[in-house]
């Protein structure tokens, strides 16, 4: 069996955001997004650095720390406990991977998915991958299947869901427990990429999500390694901010301890 790969330490950047998320009792993801943004770079940063140590399989990290802050950012909206990276039962899986859950005990209520996708390009990669990195297009149609089949799988195992004809499947999966939303957070490659990832969330939308949540974000010079991984905002469509999905998230979370 290959020797497990070493977990690299926290990335300083990614603990202090989440620090000063806790200490400063924040709950608008507004208030930190500039942070936020200069951590991505700061970590793609050493992603992409020729000759450095870190692997494509370090971009986890990534993905941990937003599901790590979203959590956070729910708990102080909230003053109640979000279970992060939990399991819960289904009909068709028995265990259903589960980023953000409320409550942390019982059938799910109100649950999340979180995802980073879009990554700079990888010095190993560079005679196989293009210099703009990979696109988070070309991997969140992938995602959104495995959405689909959770959260139907989760809303079948529901109470409700196996005592109640589901009639129209729009209406029921909308209706149905457990709430579901989709955060993500984005690098956008080029146009191209930004056009099929809003598209893509605004289905998610329309379809399976009880909201979508998006952080986006863009090299500020393709033609350029540095420019490559220094980033800058890009505005989500109205009603599709990271802070529109937790605040919706955080009313529901609210209403359903309150029952």
């Amino acid at each position: 069996m290959p020797p497990r790969r070493r977990e690299r330490p926290a990335f300083d950047p990614f603990a202090h955001l989440l620090t000063a998320v806790e200490d400063q009792a924040i709950t608008d993801f507004s208030v930190i997004e500039a942070r936020f943004i200069a951590a991505m770079s700061a970590f793609d940063t050493e992603i992409a650095r020729p000759g450095g140590e870190w692997t494509s399989g370090d971009n986890q990290g990534k993905g941990k720390f937003f599901n790590e802050l979203t959590a956070r950012l729910l708990q102080n909206l909230t003053g109640l406990p979000i279970i992060q990276r939990g399991k819960r039962p289904g009909v068709l899986l028995d265990n259903v991977d589960v980023d953000l859950c409320f409550p942390p005990d019982g059938a799910p209520l109100v649950i999340a998915e979180t995802k980073m996708l879009g990554t700079p390009q990888h010095p190993r990669n560079e005679t196989s991958q293009h210099v703009r990195g990979r696109r988070g297009a070309s991997d969140l149609p992938k995602r959104i299947r495995e959405i689909a089949l959770n959260v139907i799988d989760l809303k079948l195992a529901a109470p409700e869901g196996r005592a109640e004809p589901i009639g129209d499947i729009a209406t029921w999966i909308q209706r149905q427990p457990p709430a579901f939303y989709a955060l993500f957070g984005l690098r956008l490659a080029d146009n191209y990429d930004h056009e099929q990832l809003v598209a893509q969330a605004q289905m998610l939308n329309n379809s399976y999500a009880n909201g979508v949540g998006l952080v986006l974000y863009r090299p500020t010079d393709i033609t350029t390694p540095a420019g490559r991984t220094t980033y800058e905002r890009v505005r989500p469509p109205r009603g599709l901010a990271l802070d529109d999905a937790l605040r919706r998230m955080a009313r529901e979370i609210r209403a359903a301890a309150d029952h």
